[in-house]
């Protein structure tokens, strides 16, 4: 009668050590989780930009550089969210003051020579909803991911 109460007290020591683990290993695992999937959209979100400021660097018309931004992210789910820039300086880069746009002929108005800028803002929002909301910079369970691409007009 002995040995079966030491069984089932060690069984019960066991669920106890699994309960006080169990927390950080969701932690971990989640965390892993999240910190691909933000890779990820992040990856995606500076090959959009690259794609559309090679685009642009070649003449193109407004439309066609946000379709090609539009195509290169077709992956993120909260696409509608993205907020594109696009603007190009005649400073070698100190400052992007002018919005580009189409100018007559369907090409964008940067100058030959300039440099182009497209600048791309996502909030990704966590799959794993409030269990981060203790970091710091979260903005309503999302994390706001911002790139540029910088290329000279042909």
């Amino acid at each position: 009668m002995k040995q079966q109460y030491t069984t089932n007290r060690s069984r019960g020591a066991a669920l106890v050590e699994f309960a006080l683990i169990l927390p950080l290993l969701m932690l971990f695992l989640l965390g892993i989780i999240e910190f691909g999937m933000l890779v990820l959209d992040k990856q995606t979100l500076e090959q959009a930009a690259r794609e559309g400021t090679r685009v642009a660097a070649v003449g193109s018309p407004i439309a066609t550089i946000k379709q090609r931004i539009t195509n290169s992210s077709a992956v993120l789910t909260n696409q509608n969210e993205m907020v594109v820039t696009l603007s190009y300086s005649t400073d070698n880069g100190i400052t992007f003051p002018y919005t580009l746009a189409d100018a007559s002929g369907g090409v964008n108005n940067a100058p030959s020579g300039s440099l182009l800028q497209a600048r791309l803002d996502l909030p990704h929002h966590l799959i794993t909803g409030s269990f981060f909301s203790w970091l710091s910079g979260l903005q309503g369970n999302a994390v706001m991911l911002h790139t540029k691409v910088v290329m000279r007009r042909e």
